[in-house]
């Protein structure tokens, strides 16, 4: 009879432990989850209003790629995110984004589940809300890192959270489409289970982060390089990404455009987008305030008319004073955090991913007139780096170091959010 019992108690018991974890899991989560809620609500909803009281979520002849800040818009919703494309018109993409026509194939395919897909604005607006949605894990995945990995109290990871989440970059990478928000969501994550030594999801993630963008896959094996321990672990997470990258692209309707126009396109890309400055002056400026102010703070904006036809929106080398302010003090800290901390891995990895960029952006001058676009690629490393701040021993150094980080935030709650705002005028006023 007893034997019976326990026979029978067995799957209440072990129902019961299911729930308590779940139950446990929730409980410990509880406040980032609603924290997540909260800011992807509040993104919903200036989502909405663009789309309801502005022209901006539109396919007009006139909204064309590059007319707002730089960012592919437009052409992302009509040439990556579709079920039809012609891939003779998309050969640049493909080349720097392998897997992104794919994968925008498949969410266009799900949205067409789900919505009615004739109205353009609408089109617009669902991949918004996407990109929305993976913003929210990008935002876990960096919590998880500053919580778990560098132990920061609760309190601090959201001043950390919230200072990641009203920068520049990640504002105007949720709401306006391109493959950014993407891609520095799988950074993080990279950097997450590369820390964690999980090497079947790292060499997962190795292999979409190089996919999405082909210039990560640097990033990632800078990351994989520092943060994982054993030697062995960094090969076979190197050769699970290439073979695993190889492995998908053969399955690409469009691969033979990839593989032929490889190398070719690469040198396109890397004469066809690096500035050419003769004036070191301005070469500096452009450097501050497109490469080290714009991924977080919002600069002063120019509008003009392209032939007097389109709109074309652009952020002028300038900033009010108190952003300048906030951005030296950020990166004076940080280079503080890197000096005390060098020897630690996360610092390493972080410090490699910073470095990397700034040799693509800075020294090569890749892309450097678009350095808000490219922030998405190494803000996570630096808002890490910064956040070494909140370890720091002396207490005197550990109060300025909350004081300025405050001050960055309050910094970015005024400029930021009204920058957004006179985006929204902008659009709404755009004929």
């Amino acid at each position: 009879m007893d034997k019976n019992l326990q026979i029978i108690e067995k799957p209440k018991n072990k129902f019961n432990m299911i729930y308590e974890n779940i139950k446990n899991k929730i409980s410990k989560y509880q406040a980032i989850l609603f924290y997540i809620l909260l800011v992807s609500v509040i993104l919903f909803t200036f989502a909405k209003v663009i789309k309801t009281d502005t022209n901006f979520y539109s396919e007009e002849t006139k909204f064309r790629w590059d007319t707002v800040l730089s960012y592919d818009d437009i052409y992302h919703a009509r040439s990556v995110y579709s079920e039809s494309k012609n891939y003779e018109d998309t050969v640049g993409t493909i080349v720097k984004h392998p897997f992104i026509s794919g994968f925008g194939t498949i969410v266009a395919k799900i949205e067409n589940v789900f919505f009615n897909n004739t109205n353009p604005t609408d089109h617009y607006f669902h991949i918004v809300v996407f990109q929305i949605f993976v913003n929210a894990i990008g935002i876990f995945y960096l919590y998880k890192i500053l919580k778990e990995q560098y132990k920061i109290e609760n309190k601090w990871c959201f001043l950390i959270l919230t200072i990641y989440e009203l920068a520049t970059v990640t504002l105007l990478g949720t709401f306006i489409i391109d493959s950014f928000i993407l891609s520095g969501t799988l950074l993080i994550m990279s950097y997450y289970y590369l820390s964690k030594q999980k090497l079947i999801v790292s060499t997962f993630l190795g292999i979409m982060t190089t996919g999405i963008c082909i210039t990560n896959s640097i990033a990632f094996a800078i990351m994989a390089i520092c943060l994982l321990e054993n030697k062995k672990d960094i090969l076979k997470v190197g050769i699970g990404c290439v073979i695993g990258f190889l492995g998908v692209t053969i399955f690409l309707p469009y691969r033979d455009y990839l593989f032929n126009n490889f190398l070719s396109e690469v040198q396109f890309q890397a004469e066809g987008f690096a500035a050419q400055e003769e004036n070191p002056i301005l070469f500096l400026k452009r450097t501050f305030y497109y490469i080290l102010v714009s991924p977080l703070f919002f600069l002063n904006i120019n509008h003009e008319f392209f032939y007097n036809i389109i709109d074309i929106v652009k952020f002028d080398l300038s900033a009010n004073i108190p952003i300048i302010i906030a951005t030296v003090l950020y990166f004076i800290f940080i280079i503080y955090n890197i000096i005390k901390n060098i020897k630690d891995r996360n610092m390493l990895a972080a410090l490699g991913v910073f470095i990397y960029n700034m040799f693509i952006h800075v020294v090569m001058k890749f892309g450097l007139h678009e350095g808000t676009i490219y922030g998405l690629h190494f803000l996570f490393a630096e808002i890490l780096m910064f956040a070494f701040g909140f370890k720091i021993k002396n207490k005197t150094f550990r109060k300025i170091f909350i004081i300025c980080a405050i001050f960055v935030l309050f910094v970015e709650i005024r400029y930021n959010i009204e920058g957004i705002l006179k985006l929204l005028l902008l659009f709404k006023n755009w004929q």
